[in-house]
């Protein structure tokens, strides 16, 4: 079996969260992400698993809707979100934001972990379903979760 892996430059937003785990609250802070897409299964006709090319496109898509916003997460029973009248209201311990509502994203997760947005980037990009994919997203160098099915 072969299998191409995929990093570019152009593959990394630069987005917002918070993490509560283990009874403490992180302050909101940010990180600069970046993607590594593995793809594995037979070689077509030209002799590749997938073009490179296209790879980075879709990585390249989903990375715009993610850039410059701060992530939170639908699932979670301890962080609260409210829409209301064009904002979104957070509500976590003590501690409450307000943010306008185009500048978040609600990631259908119980948090915005790394592990967590690697299965989000991973169930967002398409790709034929004869080959396997890995979606890794690093927070910083060596801070890296990552999502395989």
């Amino acid at each position: 079996m072969h299998s191409v892996r995929v990093m570019d430059q152009r593959m990394h937003f630069s987005a917002s969260h918070f993490l509560k785990s283990e009874g403490e609250i992180e302050n909101l802070h940010g990180h600069n992400y970046s993607l590594e897409i593995k793809l594995t299964g037979p070689l077509n006709a030209d002799g590749m698993v997938y073009d490179f090319r296209e790879v980075k496109e879709k990585a390249i898509d989903i990375c715009k809707t993610l850039d410059h916003k701060v992530l939170l997460p639908r699932d979670s029973n301890t962080i609260k979100i409210a829409k209301s009248e064009g904002f979104i209201e957070v509500s976590v311990g003590e501690k409450r934001y307000v943010f306008p509502d185009e500048d978040c994203v609600i990631v259908p997760t119980t948090a915005t972990t790394a592990e967590l947005l690697a299965q989000y980037v991973h169930e967002h990009l398409d790709f034929p379903k004869d080959l396997k994919m890995k979606v890794c997203v690093s927070e910083s160098a060596g801070s890296t979760g990552c999502y395989k099915k």
